[in-house]
This record gives structure tokens, C-alpha cells and sequence, in this order.
């Protein structure tokens, strides 16, 4: 069945972790008839878990991308992790849907992933809907869970659904729209709606009309309408939450037992009757002078397409997943990769279950699906038609925390090592590798402790390498305090022609950041300007080596006053070893000083850690900014500290706060360091030189 723009639904699963996402899909598609049986995510044979480590952690690690089919309407679900060290998979998924499922445990309430997710949407101004899971749990309340929400979010919540009992009097849910229960049956049927019991009626009553009044809300003529008749139909009561809830100004809440099967159908019902299609949005494009661009997601404009996630699969290659935003893609559409300014060979279409490709004639605007072996194309990617061409804007993907310096056991594996670092960081971008070439180390980077574990024990497992860890080493940086002179005469006479060379030169700091500036003030031509390249290529040779530590020396304005030349024996090398000679007699004089980077950090913690986290931000060497109270008891710590205190933060911070505190952090600036703090840190240098 072909489906036009407004039949689509893209949606994204989102939650903290162990909410049930996982689960949630599996009954989906089980009831949208796509699988037999609805599978445990702890067995292995789930949809979305199916990837090995996810099988042997029981964890969800990828988004996975599944589709079905709902009364007439085309679904594409993206099920993402729960754990923030694989928050970059989250942000790809909401990239590619334009609405998505907050899922919440029934008796754990809004925890700190929760709300960080529920920011990221915020930023994206994106519709989201609650569905409050798990409800059959010991100490599980859906009243409890809808207040949390109230107190902790400054959103408008309406209750679509309602449980009929909580933990082990759960019995089923009523959908409010409906004005129809759905009891909790045995296990492999489907949801049907049943009348309400009696005894829940005045209940269900007072939620109706809370329901009732808030779609009223989403319309001026609801209101009317309302107000005339004391009441809506179900077809109002649609079109008023669909209305409230593209405009932002509410969040419907469902809820049920995923594991139970039980509520399923009324979301299935939801989505299909009032979540958003993508022909309500456009995406923004960046033009050839750098201004946005809207593009309306509809098939009439011309083909145009964002690569939103990249995956290698063993069977099939590399799978593209891509969004069309603009026109049909089909096996005939000539598609240009636009970074590259070039045409790509365009075969099969797929869309998938999980691990499973099903081959597709089209994808029009708005939908979801995935190119296989296109070498060159990369995530962030924009595929467009030769008479359209655009980029998308990139993904904005946090930076990653957590880093640790790799090497193989054997050099022999080292080529090897790095090409298979170098393939995962394509497939996923909170994942870095590079090689610092001043503390001469490959360094691997990415949002935790776990993410880099299991990137490495699948190296370790699959591709037999033995691989070494460490903590890496900081890339401190030297600076000059105060302006000095010097004066350098490179002679050397080794028969035949020699090496002749002076330079008279001054240098002064210049502002953090400025790096280098090179000035030739000689007047009357002591030193032909031929040379000073070599003198250039000198200086900034000694800044390399550095002074104090043997680290960079930064932000220096170097001008050559005056020198002197030999008719014979003068070179562009013996400038060099010249001006080489005479930056470091010149900073022998200028006060060298150490420099250290300093990170921008912000904490999220519950209250009731914030005294540990402030008090070990002081331990650190931090200059705390100031602090923001995000709701609900969670508080936003931003700080100043340096990099050589955070190296094992991702570690220190789930101590401190058992776990429920994440952080966020990049590079802000170098700062000065002196006393003990940077006599160790000479001392360290040069042992290790030796």
C-alpha cells in the first residue's frame, strides 16, 4: 500500500532507562501485525535489542527503526536507548521524527534522564506524548506519576487514558476519547474495548471532562461549541488535542502495562488519529550565503533527503538512514551527495523491522528508510537531486566526557586498531578518535565509561586485538608573561660553504588564543626577506618544543628588529637555526609560565546531592558559575574546572550521587597554573622524557 505525507507518522521512543521502550515496540508491532509474538527483551529475540552486546547486557545501545501499519496510516517508530552515554542515538531519532513517546515508569515517576530528554524537546519545540508504563508494579500510581509530571514540568498534562487500578489491582485502562475500557486479557491477545464497569463511572466522568475542557481549549470554536452544548464528540475531542498539541501547549498522557499488552491499542489509536504527519513541518536548510532556508516536507518540491544515522551491517554493508524531506525517492531518482559535490549510484530502497530490510518501489516526502553500500555517504549528509542542491543542518550532538588514550598490545595490530576506531566513529558521532601529536597519543572519546567499554570489548572480542588503556595525558601549553629581546648568531664552518645567521629579535604576549604573530620590522635590508621564512620556521620550531616542560608555547607576537647575513654562506636553514637560537635565549627572559585547559562543566543532580557536588567541585580546583533550578528538585551546576581534575568524572559523579547524576562538558579556554600544581606537572614531563 503506497501512503501519501499526510499518512506518515514518524515517532521516537524516548524514556530513562528500563521504562520499557523495548517492550512497548514489540506489542506494537505484534498487534500491527508485523510479528507473530511479542518477544521479552530479556530473551534476546526482541525487534530492537538485537544487536550482540545489547543481547549479552540486556540493555538497549542502538536506535532501532521499525515500521507497521495502523488504520490506514503509516507508522516509522525509532525505539532509542534510555542511558545517557548513548544519548547521540536519542538526538539522530528526534532529528528524524516529528513527534515522540515519553515513557515513564508507573512507579518510579519523572527520574533525571526524564528531564533531560524533556529539555532536548523543549529546544526543538517538539510535540511529545506520556505514556505512563508498568502500571501493574508494586507501588505503582498513576495519580502520582501524573502529579510528578504536573510538578516537574510547566506543561498543560491531559489524561487521554486512565488505569482502572494500580500495581496488583491493575485491571486494564479506559480510553477517555472512546469513552470504552480495555481490560488486561490473556497473554497473546489483542486489546479490545469493553464497556466501562459500573462502579468506575463517576471516575471516569470527572477525567472526561478534564479531557473534554482542555481540547476545548486547543480550538475558538471548540470553546463555542463547547460552552452551547456542555460537551464534545469524540471526532471534536480529536481535532482539539491534535490542534493542542502542534501548538505545543499541551501533553496528552496514556498509560498501560507494555508486558501486558494492555493499552496498547488506545496509543496505537492516538498516534494514528491525532500525532502530527510531516506535512505540518519543514526542515531547515542552509543556503550558498549561510542563511536558513525552509524546506516544506512535500512531494511537490524537488527530491532532497538527511542522512540521520549511519550503521555497518555484516550481512548487508553500510545502511544509510535517511528522511526524505522533499519529493519521492525511487531506485530511478538521480541523487548527488552534496558535501561532496557529487553523483551517487542509487539502488535498492529499504525500510526495516529491526535488523530485518524489507524492500520498498518509493519513499515519498517525510518518510523514513535506509540506502545500503553508498560508500561516501556519511550521517549529517544531505542527498539531493542535481537541480536542488542544499545542505540540512548537522545533528547537534553533545560532546563527548569520558576520554582514555588506546594503543595495541602488538604494533603489528596498531594499522589495524585504528581503521576499525576509525569505522565506528563514522557510525556514531559522539564517538571521536585523534591523535595528539603533542602528548603524541590516540585518544578515544565518547559520553561515558560504558560507551567506550563496550566499543573496545567488541574490538577485543571480534576483531582478536589486544588493546591497552590509560588515562591520557594533558596537553598543557607554555606562555610567555612579559616582552624580552635576544640576539642570535648561528655560525658554523665546516669546510667548503658554512652556515652564517643573526638575528636580533623581540618577542611580547599577545591574547589567549591569538596563538602566533610574525613581524618583520627590519628597515634597510640587513636580512634579505628571503629568509625569513626560515626565521619564521624557526621560531615557531622552538615554541614547539617549549620551554618549562617541553610544551607548546602559545600566543606570542615575534618581531625581527635587525640581524646580519654572509654574501656566501648565509642559508634559508642557517636563518633558522638563527631565529630558532634566538626565541630561546628570548625566553629564557619572558617569564614563562604554564598553561592549563579549563572545561565548561554543567551537573544535573537531584537536590539532595547538590552539597556532595559542590563540595567535590571545590576539591577540583573549580570556580562554580552559578547554579539553576530546572523543576522538580533537579538543579543544573554550571562550573569552570580543569581538564586534569575531570578525567575520571564520569566515574567520581556516579559515586557521588548513586548513580542519578549526569553532566555535560567542552573545552572553554587555557588558564595560568604555578606553585606545587605546576611544579608537578614539569617534574612529571620531564621524567617521562627521560
Amino acid at each position: 500500500m503506497s501512503f501519501t505525507t499526510a499518512d506518515i507518522r514518524n515517532i521516537s521512543l524516548v524514556g530513562h532507562g528500563s521504562t520499557g521502550k523495548t517492550s512497548l515496540l514489540e506489542q506494537m508491532l505484534y498487534v500491527g501485525g508485523v510479528i507473530p509474538k511479542a518477544e521479552l527483551p530479556d530473551t534476546g529475540k526482541s525487534v530492537s535489542d538485537h544487536a550482540d552486546e545489547e543481547i549479552e547486557r540486556k540493555i538497549s545501545i542502538h536506535t532501532t527503526l521499525a515500521g507497521l501499519e495502523w488504520h490506514d496510516k503509516q507508522f516509522n517508530i525509532l525505539d532509542t536507548p534510555g542511558i545517557a552515554d548513548f544519548v547521540g542515538e536519542v538526538v539522530s531519532a528526534y532529528r528524524a521524527t516529528e513527534s515522540s513517546i515519553v515513557l515513564i515508569d508507573g512507579s518510579d515517576g519523572v527520574q533525571i534522564e526524564t528531564i533531560k530528554l524533556w529539555r532536548r524537546l523543549n529546544n526543538r519545540k517538539m510535540p511529545r506524548m506520556v505514556f505512563i508504563n508498568k502500571l501493574d508494579k508494586d507501588r505503582a500510581n498513576f495519580d502520582t506519576v501524573f502529579d510528578d509530571l504536573n510538578e516537574k514540568f510547566d506543561k498543560t498534562f491531559v489524561p487521554v487514558t486512565i488505569p482502572i487500578g494500580n500495581g496488583k489491582d491493575y485491571k486494564g485502562i479506559v480510553n477517555l476519547i472512546e469513552n470504552k475500557a480495555y481490560l488486561v486479557h490473556d497473554s497473546g491477545e489483542v486489546d479490545h474495548a469493553v464497556d466501562i464497569p459500573d462502579d468506575i463511572h463517576d471516575m471516569v466522568e470527572e477525567y472526561r471532562l478534564k479531557l473534554i475542557e482542555s481540547a476545548a481549549e486547543g480550538d475558538d470554536k471548540l470553546i463555542e461549541k463547547y460552552f452551547e452544548e456542555g460537551t464534545l464528540s469524540p471526532v471534536d475531542i480529536r481535532l482539539g488535542l491534535k490542534e493542542g498539541l502542534q501548538s505545543y501547549k499541551i501533553v496528552p498522557v496514556l498509560c498501560g502495562s507494555s508486558l501486558k499488552n494492555n493499552g496498547v491499542t488506545s496509543l496505537l489509536n492516538f498516534i494514528s488519529n491525532i500525532a502530527p504527519s510531516p506535512a505540518c513541518y519543514t526542515e531547515v536548510a542552509v543556503g550558498s550565503e549561510n542563511q536558513d532556508i525552509d524546506i516544506a516536507i512535500s512531494i511537490e518540491e524537488k527530491f532532497s533527503s538527511f542522512v540521520f544515522k549511519t550503521s555497518m551491517d555484516q550481512f548487508s554493508g553500510k545502511l544509510s538512514f535517511i528522511k526524505v524531506v522533499s519529493g519521492i525517492l525511487n531506485s530511478d531518482t538521480e541523487i548527488y551527495n552534496s558535501r561532496e559535490e557529487k553523483k551517487e549510484k542509487n539502488s535498492k530502497i529499504f525500510k526495516a523491522i529491526g535488523k530485518k530490510l524489507i524492500e520498498v518501489r518509493e519513499l515519498p516526502a517525510g518518510d523514513i528508510g535506509i540506502l545500503v553500500k553508498l560508500d561516501t555517504i556519511k550521517t549529517n549528509d544531505t542527498i539531493c537531486s542535481s537541480e536542488n542542491f542544499i545542505h540540512f543542518k548537522q545533528l547537534g550532538l553533545p560532546h563527548p566526557i569520558y576520554a582514555i588514550a588506546v594503543s595495541a598490545t602488538s604494533k603489528k595490530e596498531e594499522d589495524k586498531l585504528n581503521d576499525f576506531l576509525h569505522r565506528v566513529s563514522e557510525e556514531d558521532l559522539t564517538f571521536q578518535m585523534e591523535f595528539n601529536k603533542e602528548t603524541k597519543e590516540n585518544v578515544i572519546s565518547g559520553m561515558g565509561e560504558l560507551h567506550l567499554t563496550i566499543i573496545l570489548n567488541k574490538i577485543i572480542n571480534k576483531q582478536k586485538i589486544e588493546v591497552q588503556k590509560r588515562v591520557p595525558k594533558i596537553a598543557y601549553r607554555e606562555a610567555i608573561t612579559k616582552s624580552a629581546d635576544a640576539e642570535y648568531a648561528h655560525k658554523k664552518q665546516s669546510g667548503g660553504h658554512g652556515q652564517y645567521g643573526k638575528v636580533l629579535m623581540s618577542i611580547k604576549p599577545i591574547s589567549r588564543g591569538s596563538h602566533f604573530e610574525f613581524i618583520n620590522a627590519i628597515k634597510g635590508g640587513s636580512i634579505s626577506k628571503g629568509y625569513m621564512p626560515g626565521i619564521e620556521k624557526g621560531i615557531i620550531e622552538a615554541m614547539a618544543e617549549g620551554f618549562l616542560a617541553g610544551y607548546p608555547i602559545d600566543d606570542v607576537q615575534a618581531t625581527i628588529t635587525d640581524g646580519k647575513e654572509h654574501p656566501v654562506d648565509s642559508s634559508e636553514m642557517a636563518f633558522k637555526l638563527a631565529g630558532k637560537g634566538a626565541m630561546k635565549v628570548a625566553l629564557e627572559k619572558a617569564g614563562v609560565k604554564l598553561l592549563e585547559p579549563v572545561m565548561k562543566l554543567k551537573v544535573f543532580v537531584t537536590a539532595n546531592y547538590i552539597g556532595d557536588i559542590l563540595s567535590d567541585l571545590s576539591s577540583k580546583r573549580a570556580r562554580v558559575l552559578g547554579q539553576e533550578d530546572l523543576g522538580g528538585g533537579i538543579l543544573e551546576v554550571d562550573a569552570e574546572v580543569p581538564q586534569a581534575e575531570l578525567q575520571r568524572y564520569s566515574i567520581d559523579i556516579k559515586s557521588l550521587t548513586s548513580g542519578t547524576g549526569s553532566f555535560e562538558m567542552e573545552f572553554d579556554h587555557y588558564s595560568t597554573i604555578s606553585g606545587k600544581i605546576a611544579d608537578d606537572v614539569i617534574k612529571q614531563s620531564l621524567k617521562t622524557e627521560e
